[in-house]
């Protein structure tokens, strides 16, 4: 599992190029309804609480990564039979969320993502 530099490095490198970070997610009935995401505005990393539908209307084609416990993956949104499903670095399964996000532990390296400067 990569440290806390190395995924703020990453973190950093990937805003810069405007892609989106989901640090986040908030579950009712086991279904994911909202996400917690990092984006560049300006010259600073910002965080926002958007809906799921929200991210799927406005998918970035920068990228969308989510930290897991295995650093930053990339998610990617593709239509299935029924709805538009997310998969996480190649995966082929449709999944109508992120898997497991991250836990306390990963508390330091969001703070960091959160106070990043990125000029």
């Amino acid at each position: 599992m990569p440290g806390t530099k190395e995924l703020t490095a990453k973190a950093r490198e990937l805003l810069e190029k405007d892609a989106v970070l989901i640090t986040a997610a908030e579950y009712k009935n086991g279904v994911m309804e909202r996400v917690q995401l990092y984006f560049r505005s300006e010259h600073e990393a910002v965080m926002d609480i958007i809906n799921k539908d929200d991210l799927v209307q406005n998918f970035p084609d920068e990228g969308v990564y989510v930290l897991t416990d295995h650093g930053l993956k990339r998610v990617e949104m593709f239509e299935g039979e029924d709805d538009m499903y997310f998969r996480i670095d190649g995966t082929h399964e449709e999944k109508d969320d992120f898997g497991p996000l991250p836990s306390v532990r990963f508390m330091e390296t969001v703070e960091a993502v959160c106070g990043l400067r990125l000029a």
